[in-house]
């Protein structure tokens, strides 16, 4: 019964030792900012997106059309 109890502390000691390891480890640092680096990536694709969607509709879109509509008036 002795070697039983001892056994399970023993077990229950290096459950505990590996469990403070992998709460220590900061080897996931790096996902954190790789995700930061790709959500700012994305914003800045879509601002820039953006910009040139309301370029394209406020300007040049228009003045194609003016050009296309005196060449057959």
């Amino acid at each position: 019964m002795r070697k039983a109890i001892q056994t399970l502390k023993t077990r229950a000691a290096a459950s505990a030792v590996r469990a403070k390891m992998i709460l220590k480890n900061e080897a996931g640092d790096f996902y954190i900012s790789d995700g930061v680096k790709i959500i700012i990536a994305v914003v800045l694709g879509a601002l820039l997106l953006a910009a040139l969607t309301a370029i394209f509709n406020d300007t040049v879109i228009p003045r194609i059309t003016r050009e296309i509509e005196a060449l057959f008036s």
